[in-house]
């Protein structure tokens, strides 16, 4: 289960309030139906061709066929984020991931290529021209449907245009405990972006982890939609941190009191459940932020979240997956727990 060198394990910019920053380009390839209409045959012929493209690109990419996992490890990929719900149970899929896995491909989603690049903290200029310039390189292998009226095209006309969808997950505790996070919902909206809970929907996510992106890449230019979509991240950054240095002062008690519980619970408990594990994460997250605990470090949060999930204990515990005992995944789930935050890294 590695940890280190992922992109999820490495500091990045502004991670206080900034978790993670996420581009995906949608393409499709010429000449081919898209899916889902797209027969067996083509599926496999796109899948061949998206393929060589990037082993020609070099050693760092790995092709992984969905079809040759177990379901546990494909719940794995689900987990990180790698792969979507339907990619995971849809047959003849590939993806293509990069060792850190800052880069990965869903091969026939959607749209024949979904490329995604994701950074810590809020490096969404990064993020895009990381993933830009391997498009560019994809593209002197194969060739893209688009047309000068339309641009890219997509199966799904919110994907069409640049075919870029950029996003921003952030950390929004205090806007949430002062019941604030409606309001930063209507904001979001009228700037034209949508925001969602990462964990859960509205204003009810879990950890108050939120993600804004750009519904639609029609109409808009790449630099627009990068810098719309950071643009309103700041703003929602600054308002987050206003909003922590009014708790500090004025309900101090209560904010550290919180803080600790929850290192406490995680630092001593025995059995804890993937829901738990985030909401307590989440909050020693704040007071490691705020400098009211001085470890474990942010990055070292994140990784976790993401590692102490159900299919990666399943995984670590070497079983077959559904048949797993509860029991024991939140018995390992909170060794996981303790031993990191007893050694500050996972």
């Amino acid at each position: 289960m590695p940890a280190a060198g992922q992109w999820y394990s490495l500091p990045g910019p502004e991670m206080d309030v900034a978790v993670a920053s996420r581009v995906r380009l949608s393409r499709n390839l010429m000449g081919y139906l898209f899916p889902p209409l797209a027969p067996k045959a083509e599926e496999e012929q796109v899948r061949d061709e998206l393929v060589k493209a990037f082993e020609a690109l070099g050693p760092e990419f790995r092709v992984i066929p969905l079809d040759s996992l177990p379901p546990v490890e494909r719940r794995i990929l689900l987990e990180r984020n790698l792969i979507s719900q339907a990619f995971s149970a849809a047959p003849n899929r590939t993806l293509v991931v990069s060792g850190d896995e800052k880069l990965s491909a869903m091969i026939n989603e959607e749209d024949h290529l979904r490329l995604v690049c994701i950074h810590s903290g809020l490096a969404l200029g990064e993020a895009y021209r990381q993933a830009d310039q391997v498009d560019g390189l994809l593209e002197g292998s194969v060739h893209y449907a688009a047309s000068m009226e339309w641009g890219f095209l997509a199966t799904s006309l919110s994907s069409a245009g640049t075919g870029l969808r950029a996003s921003v997950m952030l950390h929004l505790p205090a806007l949430v405990m002062e019941g604030n996070v409606g309001w930063a919902l209507k904001m979001v909206g009228q700037m034209g972006l949508a925001i969602k809970g990462h964990w859960g929907d509205g204003d009810n996510s879990l950890g108050d982890m939120y993600q804004i992106s750009n519904p639609v890449s029609l109409g808009l230019n790449e630099k627009e939609i990068v810098e719309t979509v950071q643009s309103t991240a700041v703003s929602l950054m600054d308002y987050e941190r206003k909003a922590r240095a009014e708790m500090l002062k004025s309900r101090r008690v209560e904010l550290e009191d919180a803080i600790f519980r929850a290192y406490g619970q995680l630092s001593q408990c025995r059995l804890i459940s993937s829901k738990e594990a985030i909401e307590l994460l989440a909050k020693v997250r704040l007071g490691v932020s705020l400098g009211v605990l001085s470890s474990p470090g942010l990055e070292t949060v994140t990784a976790l979240m993401i590692l102490s999930q159900k299919s990666h204990i399943q995984k670590m515990l070497d079983t077959a997956g559904d048949e797993t005992d509860n029991k024991l995944v939140d018995y390992t789930r909170a060794k996981l727990l303790r031993r990191a935050l007893e050694e500050g890294n996972v």
